[in-house]
């Protein structure tokens, strides 16, 4: 079941808010008001009966079904009170217990039916301000989500799925004006994933347990007027998110076939940004004290990793343009080491240092869509349709069992021709190399005359700083011309 539809269980009783603002609202217009986003977010809503008594509206049997490419959501939610609180908010609470059911048809596949149960206990959303202006605080100490995929014809995989998400709070806000303005600022004290399936046609099996500390997220999104979700369109409305974690920890244990496979990893904290509009586009996610330990049968132990920091950036345009904007490309992997069982499985002897290993690939410049990149179009393209203007090489370095390359330089590009030509200079330098070449020749990994070849070309295009270090200034000059050093390559 997607995140998106873990959001959609939420909406039905916590939805979140900001402060309380001072303007009176009923019981009736925040139901109104529901009525037109739930219907905004493509859902279908039907009811059995809406009852007002006194200063409480009942929705009794409410249903909201959500259908998109082969998939149907709904959710049953048994009662839904909106209670008018005196002081021109209203309190809303849901059944303790509620039903849902996603179906997926996919073509050549059995259909996929799920049976979902969700529990809480003193759920409670604060609503105030006005109909055009919502603003919710919601308290959840506890939600349970159990998902059961229902055994039938064609089903040789069940899966259960149970999560639960404790200390819930936060605030949430709709705003109508050109469209929709939402805006929300939550935190969980933890959230736990446990999962397993059966493969009874070949004796399959796995069984997953997850949980995450501390988890803080804020969004915020604008929808056009008259928006309505349509899951078919790629370009999503304007939103802009961040999520951070603590403590991470995750254990799998499969079988198959060739026998039991076990996955153990943990991280100290995350920070995942998302910022996407119809004309651009960012993603970060980063990780801190990182470990993975792993057991298969193709390996004679088990083996884990340990890694510092980890990153990955990218940031571009979208949308069609007739000049060229800023993108960012950038992956880290820092501080990086393996277990001795590793190390005894590529180097027993122990020639090679065990030094933490380290890539960083920091890029920057100027880019140009000539089309849509969400579209259809493009889609169809044997190439991203984009033209690269400039190229900034803030840092290159990988640094493993002694030898480190490092590099920097900024490239631009005259597209004239339809092939990109670049101008400009690149700086490298190398250290450790040769050491780390006759190692490989003695372990048997690296044949004499190759490693021979390499030292030869490494001497032609490269110039001495050191001992065992070396530079080079690669250039790119007009005609199509490379330079090493100022020798011509090209």
């Amino acid at each position: 079941m997607s995140v998106t539809k873990l959001a959609g269980l939420g909406t039905c009783f916590m939805l979140l808010g900001t402060s309380a603002l001072h303007a009176d609202v009923s019981a009736g217009e925040v139901w109104q008001a529901w009525l037109g986003q739930y219907r905004a977010a493509g859902y279908t809503v039907t009811s059995k009966s809406e009852t007002q008594s006194g200063d409480t509206l009942t929705i009794s049997e409410l249903a909201l079904t959500q259908s998109a490419d082969g998939a149907t959501f709904k959710l049953m939610v048994p009662e839904l009170t909106l209670r008018e609180m005196g002081d021109g908010t209203v309190e809303a609470r849901a059944s303790q217990e509620m039903t849902a059911e996603a179906n997926v048809t996919a073509p050549d596949e059995p259909p996929t039916e799920m049976d979902i149960k969700i529990r809480q206990a003193d759920a409670v959303a604060i609503i105030s301000g006005t109909p055009e202006n919502l603003a919710y605080q919601l308290t959840a100490p506890e939600i349970v989500v159990e998902a059961e995929q229902v055994a039938g014809e064609g089903s040789a995989q069940p899966v259960k799925i149970s999560l639960a998400a404790t200390g819930l709070s936060g605030a949430y806000s709709v705003v109508q004006e050109a469209g929709q303005k939402i805006t929300s600022d939550m935190k969980l004290s933890g959230v736990k994933l446990i999962a397993s399936g059966d493969d009874p046609q070949n004796g399959g099996s796995f069984a997953l347990d997850a949980d995450i500390a501390d988890v803080k997220m804020t969004a915020a999104a604008e929808l056009p007027p008259g928006y309505k979700f349509d899951p078919n369109t790629a370009v999503p409305p304007a939103v802009d998110s961040v999520v951070t974690t603590g403590a991470a920890h995750l254990s799998l244990d499969a079988k198959d076939a060739e026998g039991p496979v076990t996955l153990k990893s943990a991280s100290e904290s995350t920070r995942i940004e998302a910022k996407v509009t119809a004309g651009e586009m960012h993603y970060l996610t980063a990780a801190q004290n990182s470990r993975i330990e792993m057991a298969t049968p193709q390996l004679p132990a088990e083996v884990s990793a340990e890694i510092a920091a980890t990153s990955f950036e990218i940031g571009m345009p979208l949308a069609k343009a007739d000049v060229a904007s800023p993108f960012v490309g950038k992956v880290a992997l820092e501080g990086l080491t393996v277990s001795e069982g590793v190390w005894a499985m590529i180097d027993p002897g122990q020639q090679l240092p065990r030094d933490p290993a380290t890539l960083i690939v920091d890029l920057s410049g100027k880019m140009r869509p000539t089309m849509d990149l969400f579209s259809a179009a493009a889609e169809a393209q044997p190439m991203p349709p984009v033209e690269i203007e400039a190229l900034d090489i803030n840092r290159v370095q990988l640094t493993l069992a002694g030898a480190e390359l490092g590099g920097k330089g900024a490239l631009s590009f005259d597209n004239a021709t339809g092939v990109p030509v670049p101008l400009g200079a690149i700086d490298l330098s190398l250290t450790g190399a040769n050491g780390l070449m006759d190692k490989l020749t003695t372990m048997g990994f690296l044949p004499q005359d190759q490693a021979m070849f390499a030292k030869m070309m490494l001497g032609l295009y490269a110039v001495p700083t050191g001992a065992d270090a070396m530079s080079s200034k690669i250039e790119f000059k007009e005609g199509g011309q490379i330079l090493a050093n100022g020798q011509r390559i090209q």
